[in-house]
């Protein structure tokens, strides 16, 4: 038998999980962004481990959630071959710590935000030898 309280309590019990639902839709949406926002920008970083002393410059310009792409720009500073800058398409993995990668030339790159830190690594090729780097970044202030 549906009594009149019976409906009340379903009532309200619909309007809770629909709060909760709302809730927490926009708690992940939001936490999306910011960590999308954490990763946009320019970032440096110190020299390369390595005899020759490389640095590097990652741009990332925009983040393409749905496609889960980065548009970036990638630029590498050689003391031996000078400045050189590459457009990338980089692969997006959102999560606690936001992950991309992308292919430059022949090595595969990449780079995981943690602690406002972009830890970035490659395996691949560098001036004709095979061999894996790592090295960190941080965010240069906007100007």
């Amino acid at each position: 038998m549906i009594t009149k309280k019976t409906t009340t309590i379903v009532f309200i019990g619909i309007l809770i999980t629909a709060w909760l639902a709302v809730f927490l839709t926009q708690v992940e949406a939001q936490t999306a962004d910011k960590q999308k926002q954490a990763l946009i920008g320019e970032w440096r970083s110190g020299v390369w481990p390595g005899h020759h002393g490389d640095t590097s410059t990652l741009i990332i310009h925009e983040i393409d959630a749905a496609k889960a792409k980065a548009r970036c720009t990638y630029i590498t500073y050689q003391k031996d071959l000078g400045k050189s800058e590459y457009e990338i398409l980089a692969d997006y993995f959102p999560g606690p710590n936001p992950k991309l990668k992308f292919k430059k030339e022949k090595s595969d790159y990449t780079c995981i935000l943690k602690d406002k830190v972009l830890e970035i690594s490659f395996v691949g090729e560098v001036r004709g030898v095979p061999m894996s780097n790592a090295t960190k970044m941080e965010k240069y202030p906007k100007k």
